[in-house]
C-alpha cells in the first residue's frame, strides 16, 4: 500500500482553494501600436462632435488578436513549497546546513521534527530544493471490520476528535486517508500518540475502522538533507520556466499576469501559446500562473461606435459570408457595461441603457444595477447584419480619457460544442473634452 504523508496532503489541500466571479474587462495592449492591437477607427466622430458642439469623442475602437487569462496562484501552487525568508532562525540554520553538507543530530525536538516533516520543499533565490529526513515514521493503515474482530479498546467519534486536533488544526481527515491508501506520520504530538497506543479501532462515520499502526526507527544519528530539484518537481506539476525565455514572452506574461481578469494582445511571440497549453503551471518571477487561452486570432465579428446627443452606440457586426452565432450575458447584445479613466480601471461606472430594467435576467432600482442572473444569452447573426445597444454616458465626466470593455463569445454556426468559438474581447476608448 502507498502511503502519503498526512501534514503534506493536509497543506496541499488548502492551495486548491479559490474562489469564482464573472470575467473581468480586457486590459490594455502592452503598447500603443497596431501591431499591439487589431484596430477599426469609427469615421465621421470628429467632425460630428464638432458640428453638434457635444464634448464626446470615439478615440478609438480595439479588438484584440488574441486572449489569455492568468490566475496568480502565488509562490506555492502544490501547497508544499516553503519561502526560505519565511524560516524561522533556527530552521534556516538547518536548511543551510543540510543543503551544504547534510544536517545530523541525535536528537529530535519537536520542532526540528516537524520542520522536516511538514515541509517538502523549500524555495530560495528561485532555486527548488528537496527536504527529506530519517526521523521515525508511523506508519497509520484502517480498514472497515466487525466489531467481533476487533481485539481491544474501541474509540468513539469524539474521542477520535480529540485526538487529531493540535496546534489548532482539527485533523479529521486522518482516518479518511488512512482508510483509502495509508498514511505516513513524523510528527506523532503527545496526544495522537496516546490514542494509538490505547485504541484498536474507532467508531468513524457508520463504520468501525480498525486500526494498524506500524513504527519504523533506524535509530540515530538522524539525519535532514536539501537536494536541489526542478520547479515542476516542487509544484507537483509540468511548469514552465518562463525566466528561461526571450525578453518578449517574460514581459507578455508579466503583463497578463499582472492584469485582474483577461489580458489581450496583437501578436504572439513564437511558442508562446504552445507554451501555455502544454503547460499545467507558468512560472515567472517567484510566482506561478494557471492559464487559459480565450481567443486565438481574429474573428469575423467587428466592433463599432459612435456618440450623438451624449449617447454611445455600440455595434456588433458579421462581418462573415456565414452565420455566426453570439453569447453573452443579459442583456443582449452586450451584457452589462460599465466604463472607466483610461489607467483606472478600479473607477468603473455604469453604462446606463433602458435593456437593463426591460430584461428579466437585471434586477434595477432607478438607473443603477441591483442584481443580475449568471445566464449566457445566444442569438443568430446573419451575414452582413448588425446588433447595436445605445447607452447614456455620465455628463458630469472630468477631461481625460474613458474605456468601454466588454467580450461577446462568437462561434461558427453549425460546428461542433467547443469548435470554431472564440472570446471577443473589446475596447473602446471616447474622450472628453
Amino acid at each position: 500500500m502507498k502511503r502519503r504523508p498526512f501534514l503534506h496532503l493536509a497543506v496541499g489541500a488548502l492551495a486548491t482553494a479559490g474562489c469564482l466571479g464573472a470575467p473581468d474587462p480586457v486590459a490594455e495592449s502592452p503598447d500603443s501600436t497596431t501591431d499591439a492591437a487589431t484596430r477599426s477607427e469609427t469615421s465621421g466622430t470628429t467632425e460630428m462632435a464638432a458640428s453638434d458642439g457635444s464634448p464626446f469623442a470615439i478615440e478609438r475602437v480595439e479588438t484584440f488578436d488574441y486572449v489569455v487569462r492568468l490566475n496568480d496562484l502565488g509562490g506555492d501552487p502544490s501547497g508544499g513549497i516553503t519561502a526560505f525568508s519565511d524560516l524561522g532562525e533556527r530552521e534556516r540554520e538547518v536548511f543551510e546546513i543540510a543543503r551544504d553538507e547534510g544536517y545530523e543530530t541525535d536528537d529530535r525536538p519537536e520542532w526540528l521534527v516537524r520542520f522536516a516533516s511538514s515541509t517538502p520543499h523549500v524555495e530560495r533565490d528561485g532555486a527548488y530544493f528537496r527536504l527529506e529526513h530519517t526521523f521515525p515514521t508511523t506508519a497509520i493503515a484502517a480498514e472497515a471490520v466487525a466489531e467481533s474482530d476487533v481485539d481491544g479498546e474501541i474509540a468513539s467519534a469524539e474521542e477520535y476528535e480529540t485526538a487529531v486536533t493540535h496546534d489548532g488544526r482539527v485533523m479529521t481527515g486522518l482516518l479518511r486517508i488512512a482508510r483509502e491508501e495509508g498514511i505516513d506520520l513524523t510528527d506523532v504530538w503527545p496526544a495522537l500518540r496516546e490514542f494509538l497506543d490505547t485504541y484498536a479501532a474507532v467508531r468513524y462515520r457508520g463504520d468501525l475502522l480498525a486500526l494498524s499502526v506500524e513504527v519504523e526507527d533506524d535509530g540515530a544519528p538522524y539525519t535532514v538533507s536539501a537536494t536541489e530539484v526542478p520547479v515542476s518537481e516542487a509544484a507537483r506539476g509540468d511548469v514552465w520556466n518562463v525566466s528561461e525565455e526571450p525578453e518578449p514572452v517574460r514581459d507578455l506574461v508579466r503583463s497578463a499576469g499582472e492584469t485582474s481578469g483577461a489580458y489581450g494582445f496583437g501578436r504572439a511571440p513564437d511558442g508562446f501559446l504552445d507554451g501555455l497549453d502544454g503547460h499545467e503551471y507558468i512560472y515567472l518571477d517567484g510566482t506561478f500562473y494557471t492559464s487559459h487561452v480565450e481567443k486565438r486570432g481574429s474573428v469575423a465579428v467587428s466592433v463599432a461606435a459612435e456618440f450623438d446627443a451624449g449617447e454611445v452606440r455600440l455595434s456588433l457586426r458579421n462581418d462573415a459570408d456565414a452565420e455566426r452565432r453570439l453569447t453573452t450575458g443579459a442583456p443582449r447584445p452586450f451584457g452589462v457595461l460599465r466604463f472607466h479613466p483610461v489607467g483606472d480601471p478600479e473607477g468603473r461606472r455604469l453604462l446606463w441603457t433602458d435593456a437593463y430594467a426591460e430584461s428579466d435576467h437585471v434586477r434595477t432600482e432607478g438607473r443603477e444595477i441591483q442584481s443580475v442572473n449568471d445566464i449566457a444569452l445566444a442569438s443568430a447573426l446573419a451575414p452582413g447584419e448588425s446588433v447595436s445597444e445605445t447607452y447614456v454616458v455620465d455628463s458630469d465626466l472630468s477631461t481625460g480619457e474613458y474605456a468601454v470593455e466588454g467580450s461577446v463569445g462568437v462561434e461558427k454556426t453549425g460546428s461542433p460544442a467547443g469548435e470554431g468559438s472564440s472570446n471577443l474581447r473589446f475596447r473602446v476608448v471616447f474622450s472628453v473634452e
